[in-house]
């Protein structure tokens, strides 16, 4: 290139080929032509302008030139000359199989385009884009390559801080047993992949605020509520309430949400979590359709047993809890039942015809 050569571009296999046409005596002599002074004009304007530099291969004389740019990212200086193993060899090792290949391609006339990292001599790794381009010949064989080399490591290294934000971020959502969700400005869910998951609820049900199906009626209004004043505000959302699981059962979740503003402060979307609440923590929900029944007591199971006339044996048939836990349940020796447990035992007996209601503060059982 700096030989004052002239150049034109023609395409093959989907590549710019360039090839190199004799320029003047004057310039076959060795002299400096206004072309090449240009060039180099042109050449440290563009590096000046960022982490760039350019190398070429002449493969009549077998030398290899490199710009000042090239220099400052490979931190070798241009006037220390290149071989094509030097080069090589300034690939990081652990990305030097993947690029042994290059030169083999590229003496068969294909551009290439790779990333890989090298190693200054210092010891400072950095990441590069390097593209080579093939310079043909009148003959149409390759006379010259020719290099750009990028320095991409702020990039990378960008990059690299998103995943692992991304990695930090699904590390404590696995850690708390937190689901996420999307909302759009509105407040109308758009990434429900979570809820569904939980719910069983099929995506196109979540969509808007079909979600809402899934929670306890007793808590709708106020889960509505309470996430209406967050959007009107745009304030965050932060409310307990009861999840219908796939499994069929109801579980307490606390949910909390908050506005994603962009660089000016507007509002984009509306990111949410929902964090499961231990089941010591709150009251089983009683009937969907009634009032809300507390957890039965030992003789409030005892009583609808022999309402239903069962066995320990029968209950824990139809409830899938064992013989053993239910008689401590009974006997009130259980301590902390599992609300997933006491659930299923107060669904057997209502799915056996027991029904519970709360009236003034007392639970009443009947048949």
């Amino acid at each position: 290139m700096m030989d004052g050569s002239e150049f034109s571009t023609t395409e093959r296999q989907g590549w710019p080929w360039l090839t190199a046409h004799p320029g003047s005596d004057r310039e076959r002599d060795g002299g400096v032509s206004a072309s090449a002074s240009f060039f180099q004009n042109v050449l440290r304007l563009v590096e000046d302008q960022g982490q760039i530099g350019f190398w070429w291969h002449d493969l009549a004389s077998g030398r290899i030139t490199v710009s000042p740019g090239l220099a400052r990212i490979s931190g070798v200086p241009a006037s220390v000359p290149r071989t094509r193993l030097s080069m090589l060899n300034c690939i990081h090792p652990q990305d030097r199989p993947f690029q042994s290949d290059m030169m083999e391609l590229i003496d068969k006339g294909q551009p290439l385009r790779r990333e890989f990292r090298i190693v200054r001599p210092d010891g400072t790794i950095r990441w590069v884009s390097s593209r080579i381009d093939v310079v043909l010949g009148d003959d149409g064989q390759p006379v010259r390559f020719i290099g750009v080399v990028v320095d991409v490591t702020e990039r990378r290294e960008a990059q690299r801080a998103v995943e692992f934000n991304h990695g930090r971020r699904a590390a404590l959502l696995e850690a708390t047993s937190a689901l996420t969700w999307i909302a759009d400005l509105s407040g109308q869910s758009i990434d429900h992949t979570a809820w569904c998951g939980l719910t069983g609820m099929l995506p196109e049900h979540c969509s808007g605020q079909g979600w809402l199906d899934a929670v306890h009626p007793n808590d709708r209004d106020r889960v509505r509520a309470a996430y209406r004043a967050a959007l009107a505000k745009d304030e965050t959302y932060n409310v307990d309430y009861r999840v219908l699981t796939q499994e069929g059962v109801y579980r307490w979740f606390n949910a909390r949400s908050a506005p994603v503003r962009d660089a000016s402060g507007a509002i984009r979307e509306w990111q949410g979590v929902l964090l499961p609440i231990d089941d010591n923590h709150r009251p089983v929900v009683g009937d969907v359709g009634g009032d809300e029944v507390p957890t039965l007591t030992g003789e409030q199971i005892r009583g609808a047993r022999g309402l239903l006339d069962w066995s320990l044996a029968q209950l824990a048939a139809a409830s899938g809890v064992s013989v053993s836990t239910i008689k401590r349940m009974e006997d009130g020796s259980e301590g902390s039942t599992r609300a997933s447990k006491s659930e299923a035992v107060r669904r057997a007996l209502q799915n056996g015809g027991v029904s519970f209601r709360t009236v003034d503060g007392s639970t009443w059982i009947s048949r």
